[in-house]
């Protein structure tokens, strides 16, 4: 998706989204938001289980952190009904994008992220995983 122009219709549908998932999440509802991810699905060319995940998850998350524990949970309930290869790409992309934020991986994180990578066949995974480098200031870090 990072190949998208800023004005394309596909990373409108997807600020949208992100949006909709930050005002919806303590709401417990989160219907505007899966609407827009069942629509990335049909014209943005993403998984239908990997975006109704991704969505489901960060629902939940967003409502945890806005203190709505009950919506948090629907949320988190409904990301665990999708099936086992969309959660574990989820997984694997929040791991990459904490770790972007952090500047770094554990090694242990590093070496599950390329496994899936490699598994996967997911070169665009495995460069994004190999920019991050694994412990603060590149020090490996073992957990």
């Amino acid at each position: 998706m990072s190949g998208f122009s800023s004005g394309d219709y596909v990373t409108q549908q997807i600020h949208a989204l992100a949006k909709a998932v930050r005002e919806e999440g303590a709401g417990g509802v989160g219907t505007h938001s899966f609407q827009l991810a069942e629509h990335l699905a049909a014209e943005g060319g993403v998984h239908r289980g990997d975006i109704l995940t991704a969505t489901a998850t960060l629902l939940a998350m967003t409502a945890w952190c806005d203190g709505a524990a009950d919506a948090a949970l629907r949320f988190a309930e409904l990301a665990g009904e999708c099936d086992d290869d969309s959660r574990e790409l989820v997984t694997h992309l929040l791991t990459l994008e904490i770790g972007a934020d952090q500047g770094w991986l554990p090694e242990a994180q590093v070496e599950a992220l390329l496994e899936y990578a490699r598994r996967a066949r997911r070169g665009d995974l495995v460069t994004r995983v190999q920019a991050l480098g694994t412990g603060p200031g590149g020090r490996h870090r073992r957990d």
